[in-house]
């Protein structure tokens, strides 16, 4: 991967953290909260918001089960 995909792969995780964090406090939901709804641990919630995280498929299911919403719901605003 050369610099310029590395940048870009860093602006997505980051748009994506951001749409992530959106969508949590639009719920009412702190962190810990998603967390526990989706059985992971808070931390990997704050990574994933902060974009230092790029979250897999499976994560992403996990994410929406947690907001409950599907999966083209989590992504749908996300550009």
């Amino acid at each position: 991967m050369d610099e310029r995909e590395k940048k870009e792969r860093l602006k997505l995780q980051k748009r994506f953290g951001e749409h992530l964090k959106r969508l949590r406090e639009a719920m009412g939901l702190t962190a810990a909260e998603l967390a526990r709804r989706c059985f992971m641990e808070r931390s990997n919630i704050a990574r994933l918001e902060a974009g230092r995280s790029n979250p897999s498929l499976f994560v992403l299911k996990k994410l929406a089960v947690g907001l409950e919403i599907e999966l083209e719901e989590l992504m749908k605003d996300f550009k």
